[in-house]
């Protein structure tokens, strides 16, 4: 029998709802799976992914209110990371969630 034992306090809920709303854009998606592999400018995300700095700004300013990322300055530019790692779990179960359902 499942019994519900302790309802999710309404400040943590508004906050894991803030971080799946943030994932919940392919183009934030894609910018975070570069992130995990390399901590990268706004210019240089715009170069990989094709997509204008101005789009990849905006998304970055997405995520990083969720905290999903962070910059650290490097002279002129700021150098985006993922922003721990419990962001790099969640997103490396997602990718591991799709690819064994892929398989079956």
């Amino acid at each position: 029998m499942c019994e519900y034992i302790q309802d999710i306090e309404v400040q943590k809920l508004e906050r894991i709802t803030e971080i799946f709303k943030s994932l919940s854009d392919g183009t934030r998606l894609r910018i975070l799976h570069l992130l995990l592999q390399q901590e990268c400018s706004v210019g240089h995300i715009s170069h990989t992914l094709e997509i204008s700095q101005s789009n990849v700004s905006h998304q970055l300013r997405i995520l990083k209110q969720a905290h999903l990322v962070r910059a650290r300055r490097d002279g002129q530019s700021k150098i985006y990371q993922i922003d721990d790692d419990h962001v790099k779990t969640l997103l490396q179960q997602a990718l591991n969630h799709v690819s064994h359902h892929q398989e079956g």
